[in-house]
């Protein structure tokens, strides 16, 4: 039934190769499994494959983004665009793979109209096989052929490169992935490729380093780099993004062609002709030129954010741990129901109590009285608010009979082949680090599946839910424990498990993710929640940052509901002033504190008369619906059809009178004018919804036209209903 299809023959226009498949895409449909289209983002659904031999378009489409690969092209990847983003493509100009030759010529698979390209259905994914000539511009070919391998899953690609080259031939540069990009993805983080051998710590966490290039500002500097990255992020702040990350054998691209690191070129830079941002991830340039060897591969993933284009119930959430043996009591859960706590999760990693009732890292049972643990989950669902239960993905507790048996085995090392274990104190350990290219990725499923088997929880909440360097050479295929490893990371195993994951829980199951400072939409694409902002940013002090100089990870691309953690940012001797403009600028990202504090509990009343959130769409900060006045207060919009919401802040301790204009036709939902404005909510530090009780009619023409003077109270809120 699914015997491979070529897409090599003739074809008349829009012929659809394959139909919408009859199971979903990650483990076939079960009883009770929603029909295709029914589910949520987060749970993988068809794809629909079709062709256009006259065009020259393969398209691969769902619900929420369409990939097309242009068969007159080398078979490229020619267009990546969201349903609900807002850049018709996101790629300018097709993914490319390209070679120098010694006198500067350039060999392009793009430059190959004859490519044989089929497609065939294999282990629930889209596989898209693509076999090409590098060729320079004149058409001739220069003894280089690539077989490219497309692998469509959930929210990603998966693609290798293998190459194969004529006896004797040299090159000054190899690059499989070059692309201009949309000019829009104007905000970059990329995970640098450095090691302990060029000096970094070996044990670092590899956090992203942030930048921006914006159409216009002299002051964004252009990245180039000798060392290939691990990932690279580019975004268009809460709209949409586009993510590259290599694949977890790290020495294809950094020692495979020149047997040392740092003879490669990582390129992000503006472009003219095409207009946009042109990225190269070059694992060889060299001005004297490398004898290639016969063949040569590359893997890699290419993904990007799944978004649903509905507005998000900012996202309130707590959790529990064993307090010195007492159990959550029935009246305090209640109280977290009252206040409109969505989920909470048991966290107790560590013996901070010094009681030793604490949860470690891979053991089971945690407490000695689990059915105390059963009846705050029961309690907790019979009031409608979601459970889950912490789990490191990295994290093993020493004490473990898995950790005795197999921590060396498991562990993440440096060149030197240590271990990183992780104290909170002195003589206190959360664990030992785990990679989880080993058996510590079965382990992990063995635990999680053990724990949810056998108590009431709706899924699961993952701490260390990164990637990290590792130098272990058992994880590497054979090799020698007694010597280093050529490293890799762990991202292959880290996809595998928020996919294992997702069908654990179940379409209607609970994620939540924790990632601060390594964002990842592959990750998010399965969550329903991410943790960020931990730590990695810097502290405030007297005033709140302007919202252009928030993090990018505060908001991302807007996919996912997401929980700002304020504790990395804010200490207990901060201003409370401060602790109210953090929750502030969280709901003007459609965000929340997390856990959520008295702040966000203060300000979410305001919000009330929207009703229900996922009738609405949702623009953040950013929107070009409002203009302000003055720089430091700022506007968020949640637009319906016929109406939209504004929510309006002020960042200032001083009350400010400023211009408000709304633009209607830029409002997420638009509208041809407006015909009535009111404020109907507030909030502020002296008279907490004033507003709400007397509401305020404002010139809806004049609104539209050169704005009204409204005055917004200091670190306060209003909002603003327009029809």
């Amino acid at each position: 039934m699914n015997a491979p299809a070529s897409c090599g023959q003739p074809k008349r226009t829009e012929q659809i190769l394959v139909g919408v498949l009859a199971v979903l895409l990650l483990g076939g449909a079960a009883a009770g499994d929603p029909p295709a289209g029914a589910s949520g983002r987060t749970w993988p659904q068809p794809y629909a494959v079709t062709r256009d031999d006259a065009s020259g378009v393969l398209r691969l489409q769902t619900p929420y983004y369409r990939v097309e690969q242009d068969l007159k092209r080398g078979g490229a990847i020619s267009r990546i665009a969201l349903t609900h983003g807002r850049a018709d493509n996101l790629l300018v100009s097709p993914l490319e793979s390209r070679v120098l030759g010694e006198g500067g010529a350039v060999w392009s698979d793009l430059n190959d109209s004859a490519a044989t390209v089929a497609h065939r259905r294999e282990d629930q994914s889209e596989i898209v096989t693509v076999e090409s000539e590098l060729k320079g511009g004149d058409g001739r070919a220069c003894g280089i052929r690539v077989k490219s391998t497309y692998r469509y899953r959930w929210g990603y690609v998966r693609v290798r490169k293998e190459f194969t080259a004529a006896a004797g031939l040299r090159a000054g540069g190899v690059c499989p992935v070059r692309a201009v990009v949309a000019g829009s993805l104007t905000h970059y983080g990329y995970r640098d490729g450095r090691t302990e051998e060029q000096g970094v710590g070996p044990f670092a966490f590899g956090s992203n380093i942030w930048g921006k290039l914006r159409p216009g500002q002299a002051s964004d500097r252009p990245v180039r780099t000798s060392q290939v990255p691990r990932s690279v992020t580019l975004t268009d702040p809460g709209v949409e993004g586009l993510e590259w990350f290599a694949s977890s054998d790290l020495a294809q691209w950094n020692v495979q062609l020149t047997g040392r690191r740092g003879q490669g070129r990582f390129v992000l830079q503006p472009s003219r002709d095409p207009a946009g941002l042109e990225l190269e991830i070059e694992p060889l340039r060299s001005e004297t030129g490398v004898a290639l060897p016969a063949s040569f591969a590359f893997d890699y993933y290419l993904a990007f954010p799944i978004r649903d284009g509905r507005a998000q119930k900012p996202w309130l959430h707590t959790s529990f741990n064993r307090n010195r043996g007492n159990w959550v009591a029935p009246d305090e859960i209640r109280r977290w129901a009252d206040k409109g706590i969505q989920s909470v999760h048991c966290h107790n990693d560590g013996d901070y109590y010094g009681d030793g009732l604490f949860w470690r890292d891979g053991s089971y049972p945690p407490y000695p009285d689990m059915d105390g643990y059963d009846k705050v989950l029961a309690e907790c669902r019979r009031l409608g608010i979601r459970t889950a239960t912490y789990f490191s993905n990295k994290e093993l507790h020493p004490s473990t009979e898995a950790y005795q048996k197999n921590g060396q085995a498991w562990g993440r090392t440096n060149l030197k082949g240590e271990l990183r274990h992780n104290f909170y104190k002195p003589g206190k350990e959360f664990g030992a680090q785990m990679c989880l290219r080993s058996g510590w990725l079965e382990f992990l499923k063995f635990s999680i599946d053990r724990v949810l088997k056998n108590h009431p929880l709706d899924g699961v909440y993952y701490d260390w839910n990164v990637s990290l360097l590792c130098y272990n050479a058992r994880h590497e295929g054979g090799g020698d424990a007694a010597s280093p490893g050529r490293g890799h990371w762990d991202v292959d195993e880290l996809v595998d498990l928020m996919e294992w994951t997702r069908r654990r829980v179940g379409p209607g199951g609970l994620i939540i993710v924790h990632n601060t400072t390594t964002p990842m939409f592959v990750a998010e694409n399965f969550s329903d929640y991410v943790v960020a902002t931990e730590w990695g940013y810097g502290k405030w002090t007297d005033r709140a940052p302007d919202l252009e100089n928030l993090p990018l990870e505060w908001t991302f691309a807007g996919a996912v509901p997401r929980g700002v953690i304020s504790y990395g940012t804010l200490t207990a001797q901060s201003p409370r002033r401060l602790h109210r403009l953090f929750a502030i600028q969280a709901l003007l990202g459609g965000s929340a504190t997390w856990p959520a504090s008295g702040e966000i509990f203060d300000l979410m009343g305001v919000l009330k008369p929207i009703g229900d959130f996922s009738t609405c769409r949702f623009a953040d900060w950013r929107t070009r619906a409002v203009s302000l006045s003055h720089p430091r207060c700022g506007a968020a919009v949640y637009s319906r059809p016929g109406e939209a919401y504004v929510l309006l802040a002020n960042l200032d301790a001083e009350s400010r009178e400023v211009t408000c204009r709304i633009h209607p036709d830029k409002l997420p939902h638009a509208l041809s004018g407006l015909t009535s404005a009111r404020l109907v909510a507030g909030a502020a530090t002296s008279a907490p919804a004033a507003v709400e009780k007397d509401p305020r009619v404002l010139d809806a023409a004049r609104l539209a036209a050169e704005g009204v003077k409204i005055t917004i109270p200091g670190d306060g809120l209003l909002l603003l209903h327009v029809r």
